[in-house]
């Protein structure tokens, strides 16, 4: 038995998700993606320095979507390659010379799939924490949400303090939902926008915000409702969506107002993204009447600061000042259901599969 192999064979059934059609405007699940399986032989397709990851659970992320483009935001992959996602599992195969043990838990980028291939220098050790959940490494605790989240309210601008009047769009989704509980944490009155009933309660009886509004609304346009929830205007913007919604914010910013920008979900699965087709805030002038500040932001420029999220991730959810609701799906086969949920509102929180079968780790929601 070559040296890695931690099963009887070293010859295991991958099942994964590869690209089979650009979207024509919004994801189809069905015509998008296709399902394949091939044998793998670990000892011959695992470089010496690449390691074979059993995945665990798989991160859904909206910036995925960016990426079936064939001129992506995130850059693009190709037809017939596996669809990106963020995720961890355990290393069942280590070439001689990777520096990953056969049985350690390791989190990459790993791909919609059940065994993953991947350098050892692109895998690093699953972060833990004592009382936060399994799955944290890839919510609160993770780059593209609780960290998104964090860098997002306070370092990209100045963060919001007592008497602000904060406004949060998405703010059900996975990155909003921490966003939301960050900024009531400084003592800000915090409005959360979302789409439909479901959510929108969501955000005041779970999340304990100050207002929220219902971007689906038939009797009331978005509009409307902030003159309702922000009488006194805003002072800081954290924007997920893009789109008419900024336009609207635009309109309400109090001077000096902040606005970050972190994402525009409303136009990833427009088709329009990468064909100069993006709407942009025609409302921006009011930046400049108001004196306001527009900023955008990446979390990887904030990588310096990850000890500090950390930290503070972890202390206020300690406190009970943070907590991440799940959405789970189970099985390889629901990913591309899964990603779908991101643009049609069907998740509230974090959405995530849990790939392994018997998976114990991502079965019920986290409070």
């Amino acid at each position: 038995m070559s040296e890695g192999v931690s099963s009887k064979t070293d010859t295991v059934t991958n099942t994964k998700w590869i690209l089979k059609r650009r979207p024509q405007g919004a994801f189809d699940p069905e015509k998008d993606a296709g399902m394949v399986s091939e044998e793998m032989h670990m000892a011959t397709s695992c470089g010496d320095d690449e390691i074979v990851i059993e995945v665990d659970t798989l991160s859904v992320d909206a910036f995925i979507r960016t990426m079936l483009d064939e001129e992506a935001y995130h850059g693009a992959i190709d037809l017939g390659k596996t669809i990106p996602a963020l995720g961890y599992g355990k290393v069942v195969y280590s070439g001689k010379n990777a520096n990953k043990k056969v049985g350690s838990t390791v989190q990459c980028m790993m791909g919609a799939q059940r065994f993953a291939t991947v350098k050892a220098s692109d895998a690093f050790p699953k972060m833990d924490l004592p009382r936060m959940s399994s799955t944290a490494s890839l919510g609160l605790l993770g780059v593209t949400t609780g960290f998104t989240a964090y860098a997002g309210i306070f370092y990209v601008c100045k963060p919001p303090k007592k008497g602000d009047t904060v406004v949060i769009t998405a703010a059900a989704g996975a990155v909003g939902s921490v966003a939301v509980q960050l900024a009531k944490s400084t003592g800000a009155r915090v409005i959360g926008i979302a789409g439909g009933p479901r959510k929108n309660q969501y955000l005041i009886d779970d999340l304990q915000l100050d207002g929220s509004v219902d971007y689906k609304d038939s009797t009331k346009t978005v509009a409307q409702q902030l003159e309702e929830t922000c009488p006194n205007g805003i002072d800081f913007i954290y924007d997920n969506v893009g789109g008419q919604i900024l336009d609207d914010m635009l309109l309400k910013i109090n001077p000096n107002a902040r606005v970050v920008i972190c994402g525009a979900v409303s136009q990833y699965n427009s088709g329009k993204l990468n064909k100069g087709l993006v709407q942009g805030p025609s409302n921006y002038l009011k930046l400049a009447e108001r004196g306001a500040t527009m900023k955008g932001f990446n979390v990887m420029q904030y990588l310096h600061k990850l000890p500090f999220m950390l930290f503070g991730m972890f202390w206020l959810n300690l406190r009970g000042k943070v907590t991440m609701n799940e959405h789970i799906e189970t099985g390889i086969e629901s990913f591309p259901k899964a990603l779908n949920h991101l643009f049609t509102g069907a998740s509230i929180g974090k959405c995530l599969v849990a790939v392994k079968s018997g998976n114990t780790t991502a079965d019920k929601k986290k409070d």
